[in-house]
């Protein structure tokens, strides 16, 4: 079900009028009309039942009601809606070239990833640093049309800083299992299927994704001695956009099905 992501200026009200591109989102590409019902979901993840009430020339009116547990919202959208469960997943994504960095947060996104933080590694050849507010901008507006469009109730989030390979443990903080892919100079890398089967449901689950270079000897050396798990993608040699959506939906996959 498709539904549209409440700014984080919303606090409850009971109505807000759209103007810019959220009044052109709902009017001209949902087709909403008066009377028509959306689901509506706030930055914490709460859902509200919207009305529209008013189409103007250049804006619309809301009307909000907050929905009670288990009641379904009646929407325009009849699109299948998945219900869960969701592992807790947290994308640490190595700068990459070009447009690459927006496709990876909307696919991440997409999939139902909780956070996803920016990392600067050796062979990354993007630097954020003298254009970091408008990047930030691009990622977010990606952010929330994959919300939006997927129907997805993790409310991701995109870090506001940009890490060094050298700050992720401290960023991390141990709050579960950090798998890394590459493939390790000392073999301790494990079979994908045969870590995921080790990890309890529920549990935060961080998943780092090199840039197109990947990640240096040294890096991977540092990453396992900070108790970080290097893991294998047995498959063919992966784009960093590709090996990102990868990795994800098959973490994803495996946990799930362990979950049932």
């Amino acid at each position: 079900m498709r539904q549209y992501l409440l700014d984080g200026s919303f606090h409850g009200e009971k109505n807000l009028t759209l103007t810019g591109k959220e009044n052109q989102y709902l009017v001209k590409v949902l087709r909403l009309k008066v009377g028509d019902q959306i689901l509506g979901r706030d930055r914490k993840g709460k859902t509200w039942n919207l009305r529209l009430e008013r189409i103007e020339k250049n804006s619309c009116t809301l009307s909000a009601t907050a929905t009670e547990e288990g009641e379904a919202v009646v929407s325009i959208d009849s699109l299948p809606s998945y219900g869960g469960p969701y592992p807790r997943l947290f994308l640490y994504q190595c700068l990459c070239k070009g447009k690459k960095n927006e496709l990876i947060v909307r696919q991440a996104t997409e999939i139902g990833v909780e956070q996803i933080t920016l990392v600067q590694s050796k062979f990354c050849v993007r630097d954020f640093s003298n254009k970091k507010e408008s990047a930030s901008d691009r990622l977010e507006g990606q952010v929330k049309e994959a919300i939006q469009q997927s129907g997805s109730p993790i409310p991701t989030r995109l870090d506001d800083q940009i890490l060094s390979i050298e700050e992720l443990p401290q960023h991390w903080q141990n709050k579960g299992p950090f798998i890394f892919f590459h493939q390790s100079e000392r073999g301790l890398s494990q079979s994908l299927p045969k870590l995921v089967a080790t990890i309890p449901s529920g549990t935060p689950v961080g998943i780092l994704i090199g840039s197109e270079g990947g990640l240096s000897d040294e890096e991977c050396l540092f990453l396992e001695e900070a108790g970080f798990l290097p893991a294998l993608l047995n498959t063919n040699i992966l784009r960093a956009e590709t090996a990102a959506t990868y990795a994800l939906a098959v973490v994803q996959t495996l946990m799930t099905e362990t979950e049932k």
